[in-house]
C-alpha cells in the first residue's frame, strides 16, 4: 500500500490543500541529491523541513541555476510513484506544458484498421520468418506476402489469436489452402479464409469465442468474490477506497473518470495497474502524450479533461466482457463485412464538402432483442412495433426527466445483457428469447415501480455500453412540456 491517504468508504471528497502538509518521506529514494527541488522542478514547501548535507552557502542558488533545474525536472521524477500520489506544488499552476499541447496527440496518429500490439510467431507451415511479430498489421501483411493467405475479419479473433492461428497451422499442414480458402478477387494468388464461406472456420471461431467468453465470465466471478472486495488507492488522489465499487464511484464522482459500467470489466487489477503504469511514466491516459514532469501531466489532464481512456486503443479491449461476445451482436463492434482500404479512406478525406452533410449511420441495438437498426430512431420504432415498448409513453406515465430516462435505458440495457427481463427479473436462455417472454407474460403492460432501487443507483447514469446511440437518440421534450404547463 502506498504511503498515507484518506480512507474512503462512501462518496468521498478530497482537498488539494492536503498536499501542502508535511509528508512521510519513507517512500522517497534514499540519498536524493535533488532535495532542493520539488517533483516539478520548483521548490516545495516540504523542502525546508528536510535535512541538507550542503552548507548554507551552497544552498543559496542563483536564478539561473533554479531555472536550469526546472528545465531538467524530468530527471528528478520518481518513476516508481503515481504522479497523483506525489505532493502538488505551485508549479501546477504555471504555464509550463503549453508548448507540448500544440503537438498532435499520439492517439490521433493514423494507424491501419484494427491495429494493436501483440507478441506472437507465425505458426503456419513452411514459414520463412522466425522472428516474432509485435503488431497485427505486420502479421497480416506477412500472411498475405509470404503465405498468400488472408483471414477475413481476423480482428474478431483477437480474443483467442494464438490458439486460432495455431489451429490453422495444424490444418494447413495436412491440406493445402485451396481446400479451405477462396481466391481474392483482386489477387488470384491470395486465398481468403472467410467464415461465411468456410464452414470449418465458422465452427472453429464459434467454438473458440464461446470458450473465451466462458473463461472470462469465470474470471470475473472469481474477482467479484475476492479482489473486488480489497481496498485500493484512487488513481488520481490519495483517497483509499474500501472496495472496487467504492473506488469506481469515487473516481467518477470526484474526478469524472468514466470507463463505462464497471460490471463490464474483467481482470480489473491488471487494468488498473496498466493505467497506473502509464501515469507513472507521465503519460496521459486519453491522448497518450508523454510529459516531462508530474505537474505538467496533472495540469494537462485537468485542463483538457482527459480523465478517460483512449477508445481507439485496442489494448483495452481484453478488459471489457462485451468484447468477448459474438461478433455482430456487440453494440460497439458492428462492422461492415467489406472493409474499406486505407487508400479509400484517405481519398474520402479529400472529397467535396457536400459529403460532410451526409448523415453517418449509427448502428443501434434493440434494448429487448439482438436486432439492430441503422439509427436510434429506427431502433425505437422497431421496439414500439415489435415489442410494444413506447419510450415516450413510459416517460409520460412515470414523469421521467432526461436523467431518469438515461437511468431507465441503461438499466434495461444492463438487464438485457444478462438475458434478464427488466420488469420481472426472469432470466431466459438467450437474448433472442426475451421478446417472446415479454409477450407471453405481458410484462410491458405492467407499470414500473417508481420507488425501485435501480432509480437511485448512480451506476445507471453511466452507459452500460460505452457510446450507446440510444442514450442520445431519443426526443427530450421535457423542456417543451414545462413551457406548456406554465
Amino acid at each position: 500500500m502506498d504511503d498515507g491517504g484518506e480512507w474512503c468508504t462512501v462518496k468521498s471528497k478530497h482537498s488539494r490543500n492536503e498536499s501542502n502538509k508535511p509528508k512521510d518521506n519513507t517512500r522517497r529514494r534514499p540519498n536524493n541529491k535533488s532535495s532542493t527541488r520539488g517533483v516539478g522542478g520548483g521548490k516545495s514547501k516540504s523542502d525546508s523541513q528536510r535535512p541538507r548535507r550542503k552548507s548554507q552557502a551552497a544552498a543559496t542558488t542563483t536564478t539561473t541555476t533554479t531555472n536550469h533545474n526546472k528545465k531538467g525536472s524530468e530527471t528528478t521524477h520518481d518513476n516508481t510513484q503515481n504522479p497523483y500520489h506525489l505532493p502538488e506544488n505551485a508549479d501546477d499552476s504555471n504555464d509550463e506544458g503549453d508548448e507540448e499541447d500544440d503537438v498532435n496527440d499520439p492517439i490521433d496518429d493514423p494507424v491501419p484498421p484494427y491495429h494493436t500490439t501483440i507478441l506472437t510467431v507465425c505458426p503456419l507451415p513452411d514459414c520463412p520468418s522466425d522472428r516474432p511479430f509485435l503488431d497485427t498489421t505486420s502479421l497480416t501483411e506477412h500472411f498475405k506476402v509470404d503465405h498468400k493467405l488472408s483471414f477475413k475479419n481476423l480482428h474478431h479473433m483477437y480474443i483467442a489469436l494464438d490458439s486460432y492461428l495455431k489451429r490453422w497451422g495444424e490444418l494447413l499442414r495436412s491440406k493445402p489452402i485451396t481446400e479451405y480458402g477462396t481466391p481474392d478477387s483482386t489477387d488470384n494468388d491470395v486465398y481468403i479464409i472467410d467464415p461465411r464461406k468456410c464452414e470449418l472456420d465458422q465452427k472453429l471461431r464459434a467454438e473458440m469465442q464461446r470458450h473465451a467468453l466462458d473463461e472470462v465470465l469465470s474470471t470475473q466471478q472469481k474477482e467479484r468474490d475476492g479482489p473486488a472486495k480489497e481496498s485500493r488507492k484512487c488513481l488520481f488522489c490519495k483517497v483509499i477506497c474500501d472496495n472496487r465499487t467504492v473506488l469506481f464511484k469515487h473516481m467518477f464522482s470526484e474526478h469524472n473518470f468514466n470507463i463505462g459500467l464497471p460490471d463490464n470489466l474483467v481482470n480489473v487489477n491488471e487494468f488498473l495497474d496498466l493505467l497506473e503504469s502509464k501515469l507513472i511514466k507521465l503519460q496521459c491516459l486519453y491522448c497518450e502524450k508523454t510529459f516531462t514532469s508530474a505537474p505538467v501531466l496533472r495540469k494537462h489532464m485537468r485542463k483538457k479533461k482527459h480523465f478517460k481512456i483512449a477508445a481507439k486503443n485496442r489494448q483495452y479491449d481484453k478488459f471489457y466482457v462485451i468484447n468477448y461476445l459474438e461478433p455482430g451482436k456487440n453494440w460497439e463492434h458492428f462492422e461492415r463485412d467489406n472493409m474499406e482500404s486505407d487508400d479509400e479512406k484517405s481519398d474520402q478525406s479529400d472529397d467535396s464538402w457536400a459529403e460532410w452533410d451526409e448523415e453517418e449511420p449509427e448502428v443501434s441495438m434493440c434494448l429487448l432483442c439482438p436486432e439492430t437498426e441503422t439509427s436510434p430512431q429506427e431502433a425505437w420504432d422497431h421496439m414500439e412495433k415489435k415489442h410494444g415498448f413506447d419510450l415516450t409513453r413510459i416517460r409520460k406515465q412515470l414523469g421521467l426527466d432526461f436523467y431518469k430516462t438515461i437511468v431507465l435505458i441503461n438499466y434495461i440495457r444492463h438487464q438485457s445483457s444478462l438475458d434478464k427481463c427488466f420488469v420481472c427479473g426472469t432470466t431466459v436462455e438467450d437474448l433472442s428469447l426475451l421478446g417472446n417472454h415479454l409477450d407471453e407474460k405481458k410484462c410491458l403492460s405492467q407499470s414500473l415501480d417508481p420507488n425501485a432501487e435501480f432509480w437511485k443507483d448512480p451506476k445507471y447514469l453511466l452507459p452500460t455500453y460505452e457510446g450507446d446511440p440510444l442514450l442520445t437518440g431519443f426526443d427530450d421534450d421535457s423542456d417543451t412540456e414545462d413551457e406548456e404547463t406554465k
